[in-house]
């Protein structure tokens, strides 16, 4: 063999080494610009969530709504006046899981993502973890909502077992759509967000917290921040709320915590308090009768100091989440005795609370001024509208 035989050998091997370099490389600058898109259409969406979610309004069709009402709701879930929380009646559905409905609706919204990843495409829930860092969330088990009826005196919601990641997966990536994408493939699939058996439903409890003094009220809100949460990031919303889910990882919390009134207190305790027991995360079980805070908000509300109200429910138009929009009204007396080290800033955000803790006042001026304010989340906006228009019944008439 001369040399020139080995020269061309030699440059036949370099092409052969050229060509996969060359497609490794070009691969990874792809990678490389889907994450910067991703990223950008996050940023987006964290800017443009309140303005989205009213343009969602506008286009979808009228039956959705209600007049001047900022959520997808029916109008039996309106109640003409508040009602306890107790009225409400949960049953339990035991179903096969994950079912086909959650794996197919998980592979039809992951379209809506670039693909971020050689393998394939990503879930919404391994975007925002592995990609956007959000590595702090957590696939607890939820109360997986299939359907409500409050069209008669008993108000029924029906419940099965769930996971968070699911919900991210088949709900939540519905705000990402929103922005990513102007055909909204998958919000089509999936036709009408009173259907909840087609994706994976966590049900928000939101609870308007009013502390009620002898000739004035106050009430507190949540700024969520972007790195913490997902849902409704950079806008007020009221405090306490979150998922309603188990207070533990034990097969028997799940049975144990089906009940919407525990939810509410270890959102007090979470949210106010900084107990990281109440998260959900843990082994042990809470002894509500017992622990603080709960025992004292349970004494309040059986000698009725605290007063847990429900306002009416409705679904989140960009994620179509169902939320159960609820108020607490709670005297000063024991609201200063629960809520004496209440946090400033907690892991979700920061808590704003007026005036010496007293809460912002629950006036004509105040509130007006939140409920047209640019940032404030769809949920909020709607508990407040609800709450003063029912003052007068609440014991509010200020």
């Amino acid at each position: 063999m001369d040399l020139q035989e080995i020269a061309a050998i030699g440059a036949l091997i370099a092409a052969a080494l050229v060509v996969p370099a060359g497609w490794i490389a070009y691969r990874a600058g792809r990678r490389e610009r889907n994450t910067e898109t991703f990223h950008r259409q996050l940023s987006l969406l964290q800017i443009g969530h309140v303005a989205r979610s009213r343009r969602m309004l506008e286009l979808s069709p009228r039956a959705w709504t209600l007049h001047d009402f900022p959520m997808f709701t029916q109008p039996d879930w309106i109640p003409d006046c508040p009602f306890d929380l107790d009225e409400i009646e949960l049953a339990w559905e035991d179903t096969d899981y994950p079912d086909p409905t959650v794996d197919a609706a998980r592979r039809a919204a992951s379209t809506a993502l670039p693909p971020l990843s050689p393998s394939g495409r990503h879930s919404y829930s391994d975007a925002l973890t592995k990609v956007a860092g959000l590595d702090h969330l957590y696939n607890g088990t939820i109360y997986r909502l299939l359907d409500i009826d409050f069209s008669s005196a008993t108000k029924l919601m029906r419940f099965s077992q769930g996971l968070y990641f699911d919900y991210l997966d088949t709900s939540e990536i519905l705000a990402y759509e929103a922005v990513a994408s102007r055909l909204q493939r998958y919000r089509k699939r999936l036709k009408t967000p009173f259907d909840l058996r087609n994706r994976v439903a966590s049900l928000g409890i939101d609870t308007l917290t009013i502390r009620v003094d002898a000739d004035s009220a106050g009430f507190f809100l949540h700024r969520r921040d972007p790195d913490r949460v997902v849902n409704n990031t950079n806008l007020l919303g009221v405090a306490p709320a979150g998922e309603f889910a188990p207070s533990d990882v034990s097969y028997e919390s799940i049975s144990n915590d089906l009940s919407l009134w525990r939810n509410v207190m270890r959102e007090f305790a979470e949210e106010f308090l900084g107990v990281e027991e109440a998260q959900g995360r843990g082994g042990s079980w809470i002894n509500f009768g017992a622990d603080a805070p709960y025992s004292a908000l349970a004494e309040g509300r059986a000698e009725g100091s605290v007063r847990v109200k429900v306002l009416g429910l409705g679904i989140d138009p960009l994620p179509w989440k169902p939320e159960l929009l609820t108020v607490c009204l709670i005297d000063a007396d024991c609201f200063d005795s629960i809520f004496e080290n209440m946090l400033d800033v907690n892991d979700e955000g920061l808590l704003l609370k007026g005036d010496g803790q007293r809460g912002l006042p629950f006036d004509h001026a105040t509130v007006t001024r939140y409920i047209g304010g640019r940032d404030m989340s769809p949920n909020a906006r709607a508990c407040l509208q609800l709450a003063w228009r029912h003052r007068r019944f609440l014991g509010l008439d200020t």
